[in-house]
C-alpha cells in the first residue's frame, strides 16, 4: 500500500479513513494477519487494537478512523491520509481534514466506488479538468485483471445493467434513470384462457390513496403474461370477491399479494376463502429484489407481458434515484403510478427460469465417415477418397 511505503520516506502520522468505525476495525483487527499482508512484520514496533493504531519502528504512525465520529478526525496534524470509499461519507470529512493537511503540507487519497455524481465524482473531475493539486485515475473491474471474467460474466447476467455498471465498471451515474430496458421487445404475449395442466400466478397490487388495484396473471409453464386488469373505486368485499374469481379461473392461481397495511388482513381473507396466498410485505429492500429480479428479467428477455400501452408507458417511467449516499431507490416518477409495475414484480418473483432439455441430433453417415477418417489418418492428410467413398 502506498501510504505505507509514504509513511517510511517522511516520518509523521497517516491515517486510513473509512466510513464508520466498526468498518475500520473489521479491516484489520478482524483478522490480525491482515495486517501483516499490508505491512511487513518486522515495519512494526507495537499495535493498539482499541485505538486502531500501528507504531512504526522509524517513528511514524498509523491510524484507522471513522468519519462516523468526526471529532476524532481533529487535533492531530496526519501528513497522509487516505479516505476509503469516500462516497459514502459526508463531504464535510474533507472539510474537517483539509485545512489540517494544507498546514501540515500534506496529501490526500479519496479511494471509492462510484455512488452517483456525488461528492466523489466532483473530485474526480478536478483531475481530469486538470486542476495543478489534482490526479485522477479509474479502473474498471474488466479491466484490472483482479476479478476472474467468469464472475463478471455471471454478475453482469444477475444485474441490472446500471447497478452493473456502476459497481463492477465503475460509472457515475446520473441521479435517476429508467429502469426498465427493451420493455417493447418483451410485449407480444398474448391474452390466453386457462390451459388445461397450466399453472398460473397472479400479482396482485392493491390500491391506495389515489391509486389503483391491479392483478397480473402469468402462464408459469412459459413465463407469460396472459390477463390483465386494472382498477380503483370498487369497494374490499367486491375487490375480494373479484381477486378470488380471477384465481378460480386461472386454475386455482397462486395470488401473490402486496401485504403491506391494508394487505395484511385481505390476504388472511382470501386465504379463508380458499384462494392459495402468498403475502408478500414490501419493504425499501423487498421492493429493491421485486424491481431488480423483473428488470432482469424483461431485459434477458426471459418474460414476455401483454402489449397494453398502458402498461409499457408505466415501465418505461419507472425510474431510479441515487441518493447522497449511493442508496438506490425506485420509484415512480411525480405523476406515474407504479401499480403495474408492481403486481407485475409480484408475479414475476414466483416465476422460475424455463429449462429446455437440448437434444443431441444423431450424427449423419457423412460426420461418421469423416470421424473414422480422422482415427485412421496418421500425421497425413485424409484420403480425400478412400474414406468418403465408404459414404
Amino acid at each position: 500500500m502506498e501510504l505505507v511505503r509514504q509513511s517510511q520516506i517522511k516520518v509523521g502520522v497517516y491515517w486510513i479513513v473509512f466510513p464508520t468505525y466498526g468498518e475500520a476495525k473489521d479491516a484489520v483487527w478482524r483478522d490480525p494477519r491482515m495486517l501483516f499482508d499490508i505491512i511487513p512484520e518486522d515495519w512494526i514496533v507495537k499495535t493498539n487494537e482499541s485505538e486502531l493504531v500501528v507504531y512504526f519502528r522509524n517513528g511514524s504512525i498509523l491510524q484507522l478512523k471513522g468519519a462516523d465520529e468526526p471529532d476524532s478526525l481533529r487535533g492531530a496534524g496526519p501528513l497522509g491520509v487516505v479516505f476509503d470509499e469516500f462516497a459514502k461519507m459526508k463531504y464535510e470529512t474533507w472539510g474537517i481534514v483539509e485545512p489540517i493537511l494544507r498546514a501540515n503540507g500534506g496529501w490526500a487519497w479519496f479511494v471509492g466506488t462510484p455512488k452517483g455524481k456525488n461528492h466523489l465524482h466532483k473530485l474526480y473531475l478536478r483531475g481530469k479538468e486538470g486542476h495543478k493539486e489534482w490526479m485522477s485515475g479509474l479502473i474498471k473491474a474488466s479491466q484490472s485483471g483482479i476479478i476472474d471474467l467468469e464472475q463478471l460474466e455471471e454478475s453482469k447476467r444477475t444485474m441490472p445493467a446500471a447497478l452493473y455498471n456502476q459497481e463492477w465498471e465503475c460509472d457515475f451515474l446520473e441521479g435517476e434513470g429508467t429502469v426498465f430496458r427493451g420493455v417493447r421487445e418483451v410485449a407480444d404475449a398474448k391474452p390466453l384462457k386457462p390451459q388445461d395442466n397450466h399453472l398460473y400466478v397472479m400479482g396482485v397490487d392493491l390500491a391506495k390513496v389515489n391509486d389503483y388495484t391491479v392483478i397480473a396473471v402469468y402462464d408459469r409453464s412459459t413465463n407469460q403474461q396472459v390477463y390483465q386488469d386494472r382498477f380503483n373505486t370498487i369497494e374490499w368485499p367486491f375487490q375480494k370477491k373479484k381477486i378470488k374469481a380471477i384465481s378460480d379461473h386461472y386454475n386455482r392461481a397462486l395470488c401473490v399479494l402486496d401485504a403491506t397495511g391494508v394487505g395484511d388482513p385481505i390476504a388472511d381473507d382470501l386465504l379463508r376463502a380458499g384462494v392459495p396466498v402468498e403475502a408478500f410485505k414490501i419493504t425499501e429492500q423487498s421492493k429493491k429484489d421485486l424491481i431488480e429480479k423483473t428488470s432482469i428479467w424483461i431485459d434477458q428477455k426471459t418474460i414476455k407481458i401483454l402489449p397494453i400501452e398502458e402498461s409499457i408507458t408505466e415501465f418505461e417511467n419507472f425510474s431510479y434515484e441515487i441518493g447522497p449516499t449511493g442508496k438506490i431507490r425506485y420509484t415512480a416518477p411525480e405523476g406515474f403510478n407504479d401499480d403495474i409495475v408492481i403486481a407485475h414484480a409480484l408475479a414475476v418473483w414466483s416465476l422460475q427460469p424455463l429449462y429446455r432439455e437440448v437434444i443431441k441430433k444423431p450424427k449423419t453417415r457423412v460426420e461418421i465417415a469423416y470421424e473414422k477418417a480422422k482415427e485412421k489418418q496418421k500425421g497425413g492428410l485424409i484420403d480425400e477418397w478412400g474414406e468418403w467413398a465408404e459414404v
